[in-house]
Order: structure tokens, then C-alpha cells, then sequence
């Protein structure tokens, strides 16, 4: 009887797919890219990704390393809002001088990459940096 519970438990063990659905992400589509890194203490470690059709992917990784991913959905509407900031805010991007236990923010828009950290930035790259975290908790409550 043990042998063929053994023999049930590892046929049901075998059947279990460990394979995660995955979504193809094509950079030409990609109109934003936006990341946190980590720090020394409890900061939150997210990419978020918005797409020209309007689907947004937010990928984190809570404290226990568990990864969570969320896909949502902008309007036209607030792409093109959102878009418009970013044209009109963004100059060059300047050097950057990273800062011990201070997360790294990645910003990707236009071939462009912005890396700063967000509590020492000021003007119009705060105004877009609140822009994408509303965006990012909007998309978190979904």
C-alpha cells in the first residue's frame, strides 16, 4: 500500500508544471521602461514596462524575493498624456553619482536612459518621476 501511495504522490508531483507563462516583450513597442533598485534596507524593487497599445507590465520582487507580476491596461488617452510629459520634461540625460543604501531609479524613454536617485532630484524630473510612481501604485491597486 506505501508503494503505491508513493508511486500516486510522485505521478501527481510529475504532472505539476514549474514553467512560468511568459509574455514576449518587443523593445520597439516598449515606450517606457521604468525601474527601482534595491537598497540596504526595505525598498521596493520594481520594472514597469508601458507598451504603445496601452498594456502595462509591472514586475517586483517583495522581501522574500517572491516575484509578483501585474499586466493592466492605460487608455489612449493617458498614454498619450503621459507621453506628452515626458517629451516636453526630459532634457539630456546628465551624469549620475551613485550614493550607498540609495535606490537607483532607471528611467528609458526615447533611446534615452535617465538614472538618478529619486529623493535628490528636483524640477521637471521629479514632476515626471511622480507622474510614473502614481502610475506604478495605480497599477499595483488594480
Amino acid at each position: 500500500m506505501k508503494k503505491i501511495m508513493i508511486l500516486l504522490v510522485l505521478a501527481l508531483a510529475a504532472c505539476k508544471s514549474s514553467k512560468e507563462a511568459t509574455i514576449s516583450v518587443d523593445k520597439k513597442d516598449t515606450v517606457l521602461f521604468y525601474s527601482k533598485g534595491p537598497c540596504l534596507g526595505k525598498c521596493p524593487v520594481y520594472n514597469l514596462r508601458v507598451f504603445s497599445d496601452g498594456m502595462v507590465m509591472y514586475e517586483s520582487r517583495d522581501v522574500r524575493r517572491k516575484k509578483v507580476s501585474v499586466i493592466s491596461r492605460l487608455s489612449q488617452e493617458e498614454i498619450g498624456e503621459l507621453t506628452n510629459i515626458l517629451e516636453n520634461s526630459l532634457g539630456e540625460p546628465t551624469l549620475f553619482k551613485r550614493i550607498r543604501d540609495r535606490p537607483v531609479t532607471i528611467l528609458k524613454y526615447d533611446d534615452k536612459e535617465y538614472e538618478f536617485h529619486a529623493s535628490k532630484i528636483d524640477g521637471l524630473l521629479k514632476q515626471v518621476n511622480t507622474k510614473i510612481e502614481d502610475l506604478v501604485a495605480q497599477v499595483q491597486v488594480e
